[in-house]
């Protein structure tokens, strides 16, 4: 007699999704709601909503039947928010909040990886002109709202764990030493620092030397002869590098050369060098395996792709709805990371798993927005007169 076998059904449905994320925001943020109908679901409802479709509050409130009236929502939104530096505490409770419980009982160390986020901005600054920073061109512009961000990796998986805006003027060490201190706080033990080049300063240096850290991030080629560019010559290597900056003196690190060829890869035959400045690593550590540790950064990088996938889209100049946009997106980003690694956890007696399993950021935001569609319906569309096309 053959014996009975149970199945697994971890089948998730919009509505929990949707309880999950309203949860963590009203808990964080708490919005004072003065003489209005509108309750703070209302807000989250369709700020949720837009940030899954990626539109603006307007359109999102025309999308959705039950929905106030875009208009409406923003003037409650911005008499209900509070001002810039609350809102980013409250969005780091936020993350705090979607953190495993076990990141603070392991005695395990994590790697992090710093990097500053930077979205377009068309238009004048708000009250403030630190409020906007300047940078490359992109979209058309060289203005933008920075945000600075640190990520950990955990079970191959990577959690935001705080933000900060970043206003013009701000050193990176300022901006390094507060998002370290934020780890301390959080008793997040850290193995290792990956950076962008960006960071790549004498300043940032000193503040992880004091913090006595680990580090690996990339020196930056300028140039077409000179500078780092002196070092690529021969084979991979471990050496050291002197930079020579006007406004910061000498400064000698640890550096490691990589000389990488692309072996036919995406149609290219040649080599390329890399240089990174590092300290704290194992004595007897390869260069090629400089050159993979680094890698691991790239999957972190994806995580700020991930939230313009996310994120709402709006032409207001306020920050902190800004920021409460990108809070949101990074909210939601955390949400799924959780919630697909609750899917995929091994058992220890594994049972029949089902056949078909994958789950995409666009399918969680899509599980998102037909709960809200169901809660408050969707606009149609009237027609003044027969369409030929849809007859």
């Amino acid at each position: 007699m053959s014996k009975p076998t149970s199945k697994i059904t971890r089948t998730m449905r919009s509505e929990q999704v949707l309880k999950a994320f309203v949860e963590v925001v009203r808990k964080n943020l708490p919005l004072e709601m003065k003489n209005t109908r509108l309750t703070a679901e209302d807000l989250i409802y369709a700020l949720s909503y837009a940030s899954v479709q990626r539109l603006s509050i307007e359109a999102a409130c025309q999308e959705l039947q039950e929905a106030p009236s875009g208009n409406r929502l923003r003037e409650v939104l911005v008499a209900a928010l509070p001002d810039r530096a609350g809102m980013q505490r409250m969005v780091n409770r936020m993350f705090r909040q979607q953190l495993h419980p076990s990141v603070w009982k392991c005695k395990r160390d994590f790697n992090i990886a710093i990097d500053l986020t930077m979205i377009p901005y068309h238009g004048q600054p708000y009250e403030d002109k630190k409020e906007i920073v300047r940078g490359m061109p992109k979209s058309g512009t060289t203005h933008f709202h920075s945000y600075a961000t640190v990520s950990i990796v955990r079970d191959e998986r990577r959690y935001v764990v705080a933000l900060r805006f970043i206003e013009y003027g701000e050193e990176m060490a300022e901006i390094v030493r507060w998002l370290i201190k934020r780890l301390k706080a959080l008793k997040i033990r850290i193995r290792r620092v990956f950076l962008d080049k960006g960071f790549c300063s004498k300043p940032v240096f000193k503040v992880l030397s004091q913090h006595k850290l680990s580090y690996v991030t990339p020196i930056p080629v300028r140039g077409k002869s000179g500078g780092v560019r002196s070092l690529f010559q021969g084979k991979s290597r471990k050496t050291s590098y002197t930079f020579n900056s006007p406004k910061h003196g000498q400064y000698t690190v640890q550096a490691v050369v990589v000389k990488r060829y692309s072996k036919g890869r995406y149609a290219r035959h040649k080599s390329k060098w890399f240089a990174y400045a590092v300290t704290g690593l194992p004595a007897g550590i390869l260069p090629a395996h400089v050159f993979e540790l680094y890698r691991q950064r790239f999957g972190i990088e994806s995580s700020y792709r991930q939230m313009n996938q996310v994120r709402a889209r709006t032409s207001t100049r306020n920050p902190v709805i800004r920021l409460l946009l990108v809070g949101l997106a990074f909210v939601l980003f955390n949400l799924y990371i959780s919630v697909r690694q609750n899917l995929s956890s091994a058992l220890k007696q594994p049972l029949q798993l089902p056949k078909r399993f994958w789950l995409s950021l666009r399918r969680l935001a899509l599980l998102l927005s037909h709960a809200i569609e169901r809660l408050w319906g969707t606009t149609e569309i009237i027609q003044h007169q027969p369409c030929f096309a849809l007859s």
